[in-house]
């Protein structure tokens, strides 16, 4: 078979091949989750400048206004 010295060495090159997919998945999260994070910003701005348009004086009579179930 092989001997212990190969047997090793493989052992070896698995155990780094390993790694480097896990680091490799590691920043591929990242980059997923950055992306994630611009969207929920650009939610975010679009939310505020449709609050903002919304008229102020309109919920002080005790209506509820806006969407209801």
């Amino acid at each position: 078979m092989y001997d212990p010295q190969t047997i090793q060495m493989i052992a070896v090159l698995v155990s780094i091949g390993f790694l480097l997919v896990l680091i490799l998945c590691l920043f591929y999260g990242l980059i997923q989750l950055a992306k994630i994070r611009r969207q929920a910003v650009g939610i975010n701005q679009r939310l505020d400048e449709l609050l903002a348009r919304m008229p102020v004086g309109r919920g002080n009579t005790g209506e509820t206004t806006g969407m209801s179930l």
